[in-house]
């Protein structure tokens, strides 16, 4: 045979196979009304149909099949969609950053950009995008109508928008793309992200809404009737051994599956649970992140003053939106003050905000005589009221600790006498730890974690634990907290700056968070911060997230293929051994459609037999402990101590990829066995 028409056949074969893999993932009754398509003198809902002789009733049939199985696909996704809706299920699904990935790209911005525009530009300054002069337009006129108190950057913003609005008029006449996103008809459908033109649901929960596709579509299949289920079931039972075999490498793909999502999804509640919707997490201008951050002393006195009157958008508040302010009783309890109430007399105001300075120390691990020496790397937050800092943080001691001492240092005899005869002492640095934290030190000593009272060695310091937080569940769960003292600050580097403020907003609610962000990012002109309200910060970190899932995608896609092979192999080779058993069904009067949907069901069962008990396998991750590193992708960071999180979410994932996977590897088969004609497999 010619080369070239063999390589031909090899690609149209291949490509035949992969959209046959593809068309596996659709709901199979979609796939059976849509079989007239193909093959259109077959009868599928009914016992016949009269010929199509001609080719025009050929060509209206198969376009009939083609409408119907489409209007199944969408009234069965409709349906889940609405169903998936009506649940209570988070608004942010763990899967749905997956989601917003893969349908991130802009219809608008796939056109060609079109010329360059000159105005505005400097040598060695690279032109900006269609899409970037629509954006950087729409933040100044969006800064100029909410009001900017500062005359010069008013007069910079207003310079910039007539050099914006000068580069789209001069690129626009021949830009296509720039046309499309200013179009006040096409715009808004092709200058977003394909997944904002989807339901929420189909975004954010996807997972279930496939689950719920395909359970609904085995029951109309059922509904239907007329397949040889009770076939099925005994030929499972009689080839159990190979059966089973296939089945148990579904049970270890979707295991180590579960366990893989349980970490991710351990590092998402880990962020979920930090962040405090009422909180505003301030750093200074154009930090990335608080270990990057320096925060002038000044600075942050006059900010605690501010008081938010416009909401980001630059309507009225009900209220202004301040920093909330607090009384300490003589018993060292903080009584929260209501708008401008005003404490006692001899008993101060305090302001509800939490000055900081956050670092990262390297400490080495102790290792056995041989062994390669290790380090470790230690997160530290040095705070000047540790009281109002965990009021901030919503952060209690275990029974037994309390929080240091103003001074931060203890002075513990030694047993020993100075040349004086006085009692030698030595200073111990006061220190709270989280659970993570005092279960990592704690490994160093051979116990299960540090207690109040013990003592270990970091840097050229000692130090003594006076507290264990109760922060499992957040970031703060692996920090060591301090009293900020010179002699900390000052052996790692940190004096003379803070990192980090984070301030209780009065009214405490997302909205004043986001208020009060805005207004001293934008409105305050004093100082320059990069304020967020507190769960956008965590937010941030989860990128970190992000990027272990898409690895994870790409892991469990690798071993879908050798399971969908495995797959194909087992139900080839069952189908080899049944042919005659295929004619019997056929000379029974079943149809080509039964048999195809025979061995799909077939395929799909040993499928979610063994999905099931993966999940179940997985299952036993959930609570376990892990370490990991969160950071918003540009540099730093914190290194926390995690637990392993199993749920709904991840068990739907888990049955989603093991069905996704007996698609895969059942419908090649499938139709093989359809394929047959009676007399051929009789023989």
């Amino acid at each position: 045979m010619n080369p070239v028409l063999r390589f031909a056949r090899a690609v149209r074969s291949l490509a035949g196979t992969m959209v046959t893999l593809v068309l596996s993932l659709l709901p199979l009754t979609a796939l059976l009304v849509a079989l007239p398509a193909v093959a259109p003198n077959e009868a599928v809902l009914s016992d016949s149909v009269p010929p199509a002789t001609t080719r025009g009733r050929r060509f209206l049939r198969r376009l009939g099949g083609l409408g119907a199985g489409f209007v199944v696909v969408v009234a069965l996704f409709a349906f889940a969609v609405e169903l998936v809706g009506r649940l209570p299920l988070p608004d942010r699904g763990q899967f749905g950053s997956l989601a917003q990935k893969v349908l991130g790209a802009v219809p608008a911005e796939m056109l060609p950009p079109g010329p360059e525009p000159t105005v505005g530009i400097t040598a060695g300054i690279v032109p900006p995008t269609p899409p970037e002069m629509v954006k950087k337009r729409a933040k100044l006129e969006r800064a100029l109508s909410t009001g900017v108190d500062d005359p010069v950057r008013q007069r910079e913003a207003k310079a910039d928008l007539d050099t914006v609005n000068a580069q789209i008029a001069e690129v626009l006449p021949n830009s296509r793309q720039l046309q499309i996103l200013l179009s006040p008809e096409w715009g808004p459908w092709l200058g977003q992200p394909i997944w904002k033109l989807l339901p929420p649901p189909l975004v954010q929960h996807w997972p279930f809404i496939f689950l719920v596709v395909y359970a609904a579509d085995l029951g109309l299949l059922l509904m239907i009737g007329r397949v040889p289920l009770a076939y099925n079931f005994r030929n499972l039972v009689v080839r159990w051994r190979i059966a089973g075999l296939t089945s148990l490498a579904f049970t270890v793909v979707v295991g180590l599956l579960v366990v893989l999502l349980a970490f991710v999804n351990g590092m998402y509640k880990l962020n979920e649970g930090t962040g405090i919707p009422g909180n505003v997490f301030v750093l200074s201008d154009g930090a990335t992140d608080e270990l990057f951050s320096n925060l002038g002393y000044g600075d942050t006195d006059n900010a605690l003053r501010q008081a938010a009157t416009l909401d980001p958008e630059g309507n009225p508040l009900p209220a202004p939106v301040r920093v909330a302010r607090v009384r300490k009783e003589k018993d060292g309890t903080l009584t929260r003050l209501k708008g401008d109430e005003e404490p006692p007399a001899g008993q101060p105001a305090t302001y509800l905000a939490s000055k900081e300075i956050y670092f990262v120390v390297s400490q080495p691990v102790p290792v056995k005589e041989g062994e390669q020496a290790r380090r470790r790397l230690l997160n530290m937050r040095a705070v000047d009221d540790a009281p109002v800092a965990a009021a901030v943080h919503n952060i209690s001691l275990y029974d037994g600790g309390r929080w240091f001492t103003q001074t931060g240092v203890r002075q513990i005899p030694t047993g020993e006498k100075n040349a004086d005869g006085s009692p030698r002492v030595r200073n111990y640095v006061e220190c709270v730890l989280g659970e993570g934290a005092a279960g990592i030190l704690g490994a160093d000593a051979n116990k299960p974690r540090l207690e109040v009272g013990d003592t270990f060695q970091l840097g050229d310091l000692d130090w003594i634990v006076v507290g264990i937080m109760k922060a499992e569940g957040t970031t703060f769960g692996s920090e060591v907290w301090v009293q900020n003292i010179d002699v900390v600050t000052k052996t790692f580097g940190k004096k003379g700056t803070y990192t980090t403020m984070v301030l209780r907003c009065d009214p405490d609610t997302a909205d004043a968070a986001k208020a009060l962000a805005y207004h001293l990012q934008y409105r305050y002109t004093a100082a320059k911060f990069k304020p967020f309200a507190e769960p956008d910060y965590y937010a941030e970190l989860t990128k970190t997230n992000d990027q272990f899932l898409t690895w994870i995608v790409l892991v469990a896609a690798i071993m879908a293929i050798g399971g969908v092979f495995g797959v194909m192999n087992t139900m080839f080779a069952a189908i080899a051994a049944r042919i005659r058993e295929v004619g019997v069904l056929r000379i029974l009067g079943f149809k080509r459609w039964q048999i195809l949907i025979s061995f799909m069901l077939e395929s799909l069962a040993i499928a979610a037999v063994g999905g099931m008990l993966g999940c179940v396998i997985g299952f036993a991750a959930d609570g376990m402990e892990a370490r990991s590193q969160l950071s918003s992708g540009a540099g730093g960071g914190k290194s926390v101590s995690l637990r392993m999180v199993v749920d709904y979410q991840t068990v739907a994932a888990g049955m989603l990829f093991t069905l996704v996977m007996g698609r895969l590897g059942g419908l090649v088969p499938a139709l093989s066995a359809m394929r047959m004609e009676i007399l051929d497999s009789l023989r």
